[in-house]
């Protein structure tokens, strides 16, 4: 199957791979692209590797990993051939990230409204009033009913869905070429998914936003997503548009994920789970993969 292909991307990957301390590799040979507007969904289970590409493409990857090869290409820009601080800055100014767990994102000893403007003035330049402006605009967007009083609130007195509504607001603040968006509904109830959900979705297709989601949840992706990749242990197994996965899986173990995975709209299905030997498999495959490219490297 292949992808639609309209537009320059805002971000591509090409043959990315990532290690632990220089010996366990956590991606290999990753590519993709996100295209302006485009939705493309990173799923697979826990362990695949979806959060790490995100993390890779924002430059936030822990100490003890890194890449090792490969190209990561921000509008065009190899980001791998900048220093440090320049890296810093194209990134801060292009992309913006949508973390899965609002509580443990927000700063609990700082109230919401410089939270979500000190980027906009202290990293993006913005003068205050304008990042103030742009700030209630945005929190009354996501259908924040009393912006000023969130504004002046702390972390502690706003319910999940709320502050996960902040977090949205603040990745959409700066009009971002692309948004990685982390699980953002994984700690949420269904009702809640749902409207985030929406939300993202809406503010996405008004201002034409990339976003690279990253959910382990077919049912999400088949509702947020125009293309997607599955993942299996850092590996690429399939990569189309949605529809067409979902028409026609190509991968025995993305039939699998489809037939296994839950899904926020019907949260009470019963679930076949993915094969354990189907699982052994691949990971067979992986070992003796990757033996043979150290043998010939």
């Amino acid at each position: 199957m292949k992808e639609s292909t309209t537009h320059q991307p805002i971000l591509e990957v090409k043959n990315l791979n990532v290690a632990l301390g220089g010996a366990g590799r956590l991606l290999r040979d990753v590519s993709l692209t996100v295209r302006p507007g485009e939705v493309r969904a990173l799923v697979g289970e826990s362990g695949a590797g979806k959060s790490m590409i995100g993390k890779a493409v924002l430059g936030v990857l822990p100490r003890n990993i890194a890449v090792t090869s490969g190209e990561i290409l921000l509008q065009g820009e190899n980001l791998d051939q900048l220093r440090a601080t320049q890296r810093r800055q194209t990134v801060a100014a292009a992309a913006s990230l949508i973390p899965q767990d609002p509580l443990t994102a927000l700063n609990p000893s700082r109230r919401i409204g410089p939270q979500i403007t000190e980027r906009l003035v202290k990293r993006l330049g913005w003068r205050g009033p304008d990042a103030q402006a742009r700030a209630l605009e945005l929190l009354e967007r996501v259908y924040i009913r009393d912006p000023k009083r969130v504004m002046s609130s702390y972390p502690h007195e706003l319910s999940g869905g709320m502050r996960q509504r902040v977090l949205i607001a603040a990745a959409f603040a700066p009009r971002p070429k692309l948004i990685v968006a982390d699980e953002p509904t994984t700690a949420l109830d269904v009702t809640v998914q749902k409207q985030i959900l929406r939300l993202i979705r809406e503010l996405q297709a008004e201002s034409g936003t990339a976003v690279l989601f990253v959910t382990h949840d077919m049912g999400v992706v088949a509702k947020i997503s125009q293309t997607m990749t599955v993942l299996f242990a850092g590996k690429v197994l399939e990569s189309a548009d949605t529809k067409d996965v979902f028409a026609n899986p190509q991968h025995p173990y993305t039939r699998a994920l489809i037939g296994a995975t839950p899904r926020y709209t019907q949260p009470g299905e019963f679930l076949q789970p993915v094969p354990p030997e189907l699982v052994a498999r691949l990971k067979q495959e992986i070992v003796l993969s990757d033996s043979q490219e150290g043998k010939n490297g």
